[in-house]
């Protein structure tokens, strides 16, 4: 099936008499009445759950559906975004190594590397991941490599295709967070990525009413992330396992309005009042433009930045003129909103940092929904008005 009609049927196979919308399976334990049936599901020998902590339907079920959209052999859900990027890292170098990170990075990703691994003997180093001479020299003694598809905020692609033939030629996994491009737009596995990792929060859900992570890879490692989840308690409930894979049954139709919406606002915003810069990966003028052009054919999804003249009263005064979009601290859903990095998704990083980053005080970070493009684009007008 193509990539749209994958996104309707994965994770599911139907029968005669089975319901067309999944039944949503909460119990904490399942009743045996034979303890070597018991004993075989829990070795994994035979299909079946046990303890929730371990395995449900719900969350099988989206794990199979988001394995399969990224051409994986197996998924592993989790409570959260980050705590899928933590299990990919420890399934993928569970003892202490040099990590190479993307140098525009997700705050929440940065200070989990620098708070959490670098205290227990891991050794980050943030790279500028679009310089191919730079991650070739910075590959040299390390152990794992972690990208965006898509950077937060500024919106950079790197050559995933090319970063992966280096890291696979001298023997080093290759991590990358998928979130913005969604599984619809790029797949990461195909260009010779070792895990790819996704916020189900943002796009997979795409209703903002659920926290969710998965990861897909090989059955190996998404059986070590699996145990180390269970042991550590971070699987995924089963009712934002059922919300997520509903959400997931129109990605491509979200995706598809996503990325048309943010293309148009962005060349709109070329020319709105007080607008210095617009990052976008899919226009002329980004220095990710030839990269994102082959890597994404079928659009960048709704993610987009500009920077504003006047820095924070200028973003404070365009927030209370919007009519339609709003501000909220994250991204994804099907209702165009803005975040400010300085406070939210970068608060965890220094001044300096976010200044070497581009990330200035009128940075804005916008998730561009799905409305009518028009009516959003009035809206940034409005609210950018002199």
């Amino acid at each position: 099936m193509k990539p749209a009609s994958r996104a309707v049927h994965a994770g599911r196979e139907l029968g005669a008499r089975s319901p067309l919308a999944p039944d949503l399976s909460p119990a904490a334990v399942h009743v045996f009445t034979d303890l070597a049936d018991y004993d075989a599901v829990a070795r994994g020998e035979k299909p079946g759950h046990y303890y929730g902590r371990n395995s449900n339907a719900n969350r099988e079920m989206l794990e199979r559906a988001v394995a399969e959209l990224e051409g994986a052999e197996a998924g592993v859900a989790t409570a959260s975004g980050m705590a899928a990027l933590h299990g990919a890292i420890l399934a993928l170098v569970p003892r202490p190594t040099t990590v190479i990170a993307t140098r525009e990075l997700y705050g929440g990703t940065a200070a989990l590397l620098r708070q959490d691994f670098e205290p227990a003997g891991y050794e980050v180093r943030f790279v500028d991941l679009t310089d191919l001479d730079a991650v070739s020299h910075g590959l040299q003694g390390a152990g794992l490599v972690i990208a965006e598809t898509i950077t937060n905020p500024l919106c950079g692609v790197p050559d995933l295709e090319a970063i992966a033939t280096m890291a696979r030629e001298r023997g080093v996994p290759f991590l990358v967070d998928n979130t913005f491009a969604t599984p619809l737009l790029c797949r990461p596995l195909d260009l010779g990525v070792t895990v790819v990792m996704h916020s189900a929060t943002k796009y997979l859900g795409g209703h903002s009413d659920l926290v969710a992570g998965v990861i897909v890879g090989d059955t190996k490692t998404m059986g070590v992330a699996r145990a180390r989840s269970a042991r550590t308690g971070t699987p995924l409930g089963p009712f934002d396992a059922w919300l997520a894979l509903r959400g997931l049954r129109t990605l491509d139709v979200r995706m598809r309005r996503h990325s048309d919406n943010s293309l148009a606002l962005a060349r709109a915003m070329q020319s709105m009042p007080g607008v210095q810069r617009v990052h976008h990966p899919l226009l002329e003028t980004s220095p990710s433009f030839s990269v994102a052009h082959r890597l994404l054919p079928r659009g960048a999804g709704g993610m987009m930045a500009f920077d504003l003249e006047g820095g924070r009263s200028a973003v404070q005064r365009m927030i209370k003129r919007f009519q339609l979009a709003t501000f909220a601290a994250s991204l994804g859903g099907v209702e165009t909103t803005i975040s400010y990095p300085e406070i939210t998704s970068h608060r965890s990083i220094s001044q300096a940092e976010r200044t070497e980053l581009g990330v200035g005080p009128g940075t804005v970070r916008v998730s561009v929904g799905i409305e009518d493009g028009a009516d959003i684009i009035a809206d940034f007008t409005h609210a950018l008005s002199e």
